[in-house]
């Protein structure tokens, strides 16, 4: 009895439940603005996975464990890509393509801009998605993605 007594009084009844807030953490928000895109890899078993924002101006900020990496890239990748995301339209209308991907080395790659995410780029279902693949890609590559295997 004097248990339930001292929990009773130890577990407050009163006031309203504060409600779980729905943001996301900085580093994953979905871009809202047509200056910066998002490109998420997953990564796997093997290959770490990677975050990289690309901004208008040709700056790109990548994280990739625990290193985070600020860098230039070409001026004409970044608008090509923009142009690319431009056209697609709404990136969550996009459709992809199922593909085998292995246990192992087998990721995700999808692109946030807009207040969007895509489907899987890596699985391409039509020309749009062809395109931001090739774009994402190259974008990686020139900002430094490590494809290493993991240690």
């Amino acid at each position: 009895m004097l248990y339930a007594l001292i929990l009773a009084l130890a577990i407050p009844t009163y006031g309203p439940i504060p409600a779980p807030t729905p943001s996301a953490p900085a580093y994953l928000r979905v871009p809202t603005v047509p200056t910066e895109a998002l490109i998420v890899n997953s990564g796997s078993t093997n290959r770490a996975g990677y975050r990289l924002r690309v901004y208008a101006d040709g700056t790109t900020a990548l994280q990739q464990g625990d290193v985070p990496i600020k860098k230039s890239v070409p001026l004409a990748l970044v608008k090509q890509f923009f142009a690319d995301l431009k056209a697609a339209g709404p990136l969550d209308q996009l459709t992809s393509a199922r593909c085998m991907k292995s246990a192992s080395f087998g990721s995700a790659t999808q692109i946030a801009y807009l207040g969007k995410m895509s489907a899987d780029v890596s699985c391409p279902g039509g020309s749009a998605m062809r395109k931001l693949q090739i774009d994402a890609g190259a974008l990686a590559d020139a900002a430094g993605v490590s494809m290493f295997p993991r240690p």
